[in-house]
């Protein structure tokens, strides 16, 4: 089983708080590889069995989190989304999260970075790779999406979906068809530029947690079921992971789990 779990410690506004961080990936059941990998900090996960833990305090500005997810049906999906987290960390320093315009140019640079081995290398013809990004600093929080990999925020108002699901329009009665978006990173698009999703907020107050999730989760488990796990109880992915296994475990699965607390205050519960 591929587990990573962190602890780090920043700033926020005046006092010290404590992101309790925890990644997993799985490849599922019905898969024959994991085509999904995920950066935490300085961190990349992927493959189908990935068994390292650890500890990590870290005095850092910003704390970047990142899910990139292979384009099932498609050619070299793990080469994709390893490339897309890989590129992320390499560049750290060059984008400005802040900057809409900074964003957009990683996001389309990772892409053509795709298209261009697809040029070079017939063999990965197709290949591509939804991603969906957090950058918690001192003060706020930023998601970047493109694709339906998604964002959650859990604060004492409840669940949230922050990102936006890149996905074709379908009937309220209908479930969406598994797997179908509307833009990637590489893939078989004739699109030029992609458009990511940004959107910026500031910490919430209190206890609060995010989750980081490919749709291997979103398909299989249901939002009351996120919400719960991202509510209770310490940071840990890999209960979204065996949520996803139990109901079928038909995609690639990949999650981050993060949960905050103030200076001074515990983890708890959110329920009432």
């Amino acid at each position: 089983m591929c587990v990573k779990s962190w602890v780090v410690e920043c700033r926020l506004s005046s006092d010290i708080a404590k992101l309790s961080i925890s990644a997993a990936t799985h490849r599922g059941y019905a898969r024959n590889g994991n085509e999904d990998s995920f950066l935490v900090d300085h961190r990349i996960g992927g493959g189908d069995f990935d068994q390292l833990t650890t500890d990590l305090v870290v005095a850092s500005d910003a704390v970047v989190l990142a899910i990139a997810d292979g384009l099932g049906g498609h050619k070299a999906g793990e080469v994709a989304s390893r490339y897309a987290v890989t590129q992320i960390l390499a560049k750290l320093e060059e984008v400005d999260f802040g900057d809409d315009a900074s964003v957009s140019e990683l996001l389309n640079s990772i892409s053509r970075g795709l298209h261009h081995q697809m040029l070079e290398t017939p063999a990965l013809m197709g290949m591509g790779t939804t991603i969906v990004i957090a950058i918690v600093t001192a003060r706020s929080l930023t998601f970047i999406n493109v694709g339906d990999s998604r964002g959650y925020l859990i604060d004492e108002s409840g669940l949230r979906q922050i990102t936006h699901d890149d996905v074709p329009p379908h009937p309220s009665t209908a479930p969406r068809r598994t797997g179908a978006i509307t833009q990637a990173l590489g893939g078989i698009s004739t699109r030029t530029r992609v458009i990511p999703h940004v959107h910026r907020t500031g910490l919430p107050t209190g206890d609060w947690s995010m989750i980081l999730c490919s749709d291997g989760v979103t398909d299989f488990v249901s939002s009351e079921e996120i919400a719960s796990i991202g509510r209770s109880g310490p940071a840990d992915a890999m209960t979204l992971v065996d949520s996803s296994l139990r109901a079928g475990g038909e995609d690639n699965i990949s999650a981050i789990v993060v949960r905050c607390s103030p200076a001074g205050h515990t983890n708890r519960s959110f329920d009432r």
